[in-house]
C-alpha cells in the first residue's frame, strides 16, 4: 500500500529585515552616550571633586588667611597653606578624572602628573605659539618661572589627563613592568599631549573673549544669558564650579568679573529658589542641603517634572541683570560657578568687588542677589503654578 506524499510546508524563515537596518543606528547611539557620558559627565564631574579638594579647598583657606591677617603668623600659615593647594590643582583633577573613570590604582596615581603638567604646558605653548616665539627651551623657561597659587589652566589638565589615561590603559597591565612603564608612558603622553589640548585651549579663549566683549556691550543681556545658563548647568549633573573656572581662570579683565557676578547669582538662585519652594516638603534639612549643599539633589524630580525647574530658572533671570547692571557685583573664577554652596561664591563675590564697588553694594547685592529674591520669586512662582494645576508640592521631595 503506497502511502500518500505529505505536502510539508517548508517554514518560512523571517529576516527581520527592520530591525537589522536599525542596528547600526542603535548601536552608533549607544557608543556615542556611552562615551559623551564618560568624557563630559563623569570625567567634569571627577574634575569638579579635583577642584574642590585643591582650588575651592585653597580659595577658602586664602580668605580665611586673610581675615585673620596676611602679617600676623597664623593668617601667613594658612594663606600660604592655601597657596600650596590652589598650584595643585591639575594634580587633583587629574586623580579624580582617573578614579571616576575606574582606572587602576597606580594609574590614578600616574595621572596626577598628566594633570598637574597638563595645567600648566598646554597654556604655555599655546601663548608661545601665539607670540611667534616658541621652542621647547622657551616652554621649559616659562614652566620654572610659575609662582606658588598659581593652579594653571584647568582645560589643559582636563585634556592632558584624558589622553593620558586612554592610551596609558592600552599598555597596562600587559607586562610585569607597570610599576616603570605605568608613570613614564604618562609622562611622555604628556608631551604629546601639549600640543593636542591646543584647540581646546584656543576654543575656551574665544569663549573668555566673546563674554568679555558682549558683557561691555550689552551687561543686561548678557546677565541674563550667563545667569540663566549657569544656573541651569550647576542644577544638571554638569559642573558649572568646573565650567566656569574653565572659561574665566586666566582672565583679568573687570569685564570676565563682571559676568562672574552674574553666573554666581545665577547659581546661587536655583540653589536657594530649589531650597525656599521646597521646604514644606524637605524642612530645615531639605533648605540647609540645597541652599548651601547642592540643588542637583532635585535632578530626579526634574526629570519626572520639568515644570518644577522653571521657577528657579526665572529667578536666575531676573537677579543676573541687576547684578551686572544695578549693583555691579563682581565674582572670582572660583566662585562664579558655586553660587551659595559652602558659602564659596558669596566669599568670591567679596574678594572680586572690594576696592571696586561699595562694601553697602556688595552687602546689599550678596543678600538680595543671592538670597532674597530668589527665595521669594521662587516660592511666589510655586504659588502661583500649584493654583494653576502646573506643579505639586510633592514633586519636589527629596528622596534622601
Amino acid at each position: 500500500m503506497k502511502s500518500e506524499p505529505v505536502n510539508v510546508i517548508p517554514e518560512i524563515e523571517t529576516n527581520p529585515v527592520v530591525f537589522q537596518q536599525k542596528e547600526p543606528e542603535k548601536k552608533w547611539k549607544t557608543v556615542v552616550k556611552k562615551y559623551a557620558n564618560r568624557y563630559f559627565i563623569d570625567a567634569f564631574s571627577g574634575m569638579a571633586q579635583g577642584l574642590f579638594v585643591t582650588l575651592i579647598a585653597g580659595t577658602i583657606f586664602k580668605q580665611i588667611g586673610s581675615w585673620c591677617g596676611a602679617n600676623s603668623g597664623f593668617g601667613a600659615l594658612l594663606i600660604l597653606i592655601g597657596n600650596i593647594a590652589c598650584t595643585l590643582m591639575g594634580a587633583g583633577i587629574g586623580v579624580g578624572i582617573a578614579k571616576k573613570l575606574k582606572a587602576p590604582d597606580l594609574v590614578v596615581f600616574a595621572c596626577a602628573v598628566a594633570g598637574f603638567l597638563g595645567a600648566f604646558l598646554p597654556d604655555k605653548v599655546y601663548n608661545l605659539l601665539s607670540d611667534g616665539s616658541f621652542s621647547l627651551k622657551a616652554v621649559a623657561g616659562s614652566i620654572t618661572a610659575f609662582k606658588v597659587g598659581a593652579p594653571g589652566n584647568p582645560i589643559g589638565s582636563y585634556v592632558s589627563t584624558l589622553i593620558a589615561l586612554e592610551i596609558v590603559l592600552l599598555v597596562q597591565g600587559k607586562t610585569k613592568l607597570d610599576i616603570l612603564i605605568v608613570p613614564l608612558t604618562v609622562m611622555f603622553v604628556t608631551i604629546i599631549s601639549m600640543f593636542v589640548a591646543y584647540p581646546a585651549i584656543w576654543f575656551i579663549k574665544v569663549i573668555q573673549k566673546f563674554i568679555e566683549i558682549s558683557v561691555t556691550a550689552q551687561p543686561f543681556i548678557m546677565g541674563v544669558v550667563i545667569s540663566v545658563v549657569m544656573g541651569i548647568l550647576l542644577t544638571m549633573p554638569t559642573s558649572s564650579a568646573a565650567i566656569w573656572i574653565a572659561i574665566a581662570s586666566g582672565s583679568t579683565s573687570d569685564a570676565m568679573m563682571l559676568a562672574g557676578g552674574a553666573a554666581v547669582v545665577g547659581c546661587a538662585a536655583q540653589m536657594v529658589g530649589f531650597a525656599v519652594m521646597s521646604f514644606k516638603e524637605n524642612g530645615v534639612g531639605g533648605l540647609i542641603s540645597q541652599g548651601i549643599g547642592t540643588s542637583m539633589l532635585q535632578i530626579p524630580n526634574i526629570m519626572k517634572h520639568p515644570l518644577i525647574f522653571v521657577p528657579p530658572i526665572i529667578a536666575s533671570a531676573i537677579v543676573g541683570p541687576i547684578a551686572t547692571c544695578v549693583f555691579k557685583l563682581r565674582c572670582t573664577a572660583g566662585g562664579g560657578g558655586m553660587g551659595t554652596s559652602g558659602l564659596v561664591g558669596v566669599f568670591g563675590a567679596v574678594e572680586a568687588s572690594k576696592g571696586v564697588v561699595s562694601d553697602a553694594n556688595i552687602a546689599l547685592g550678596i543678600v538680595f542677589l543671592m538670597f532674597v529674591i530668589p527665595a521669594v520669586v521662587s516660592l511666589l512662582l510655586r504659588i502661583l503654578f500649584e493654583k494653576k494645576g502646573w506643579v505639586k508640592g510633592e514633586w519636589m521631595k527629596l528622596d534622601v
